[in-house]
This record gives C-alpha cells, structure tokens and sequence, in this order.
C-alpha cells in the first residue's frame, strides 16, 4: 500500500487492539508498524472480528465489507486501509 501511515490512525488502532487484548485477559504487547497481524499476538479468529466491529464504530466504515477482501498483514498496512476507506 503506498499512502502513508498517520500517526493519530495508529494511536486509534493501537487502542482497539489494547481493548480487545484486555477482553481477552492478555497483556497487550508493544505494537508498532511493522507488527505482523497474525495468531503470534495470541488472538484468534474471532478477537479480529471483534477487533473489526470495533474499528467500523470508531471509524465509521468496514473496508472489509467490499467485493474484494484487502491483503492485511501489519499493523501499518490496516492503519493505511482505514485511512483510504
């Protein structure tokens, strides 16, 4: 993805992840941009899903509703896809 990544984007993002990790009775972990998106964080599918309703209420849209699903896999790549949404 080539636009660039806001901070205030990742500071929202960061903040979701950190309420779906304390859900889920997991410290958080240190996320930055380059953090994989993946089962190695400790959650499962249903935590992103979570994770996912959460970003739409913040964000006001779901880019993953659209007839092609976005490759995501770190943090700054879902940073830069809400902000393109």
């Amino acid at each position: 993805m080539s636009m660039q990544m806001r901070p205030e984007t990742m500071e929202r993002i960061v903040s979701e992840f950190h309420t779906v990790f304390r859900n889920k009775g997991i410290t958080p972990p240190e996320m930055g941009p380059e953090t994989v998106l993946d089962g190695s964080l400790g959650l499962e599918s249903l935590d992103f899903a979570e994770l996912v309703m959460r970003l739409e209420q913040v964000f006001g849209t779901d880019p993953f509703a659209q007839e092609t699903i976005p490759e995501v896999r770190t943090l700054s790549d879902l940073c830069v896809l809400y902000q393109a949404a």
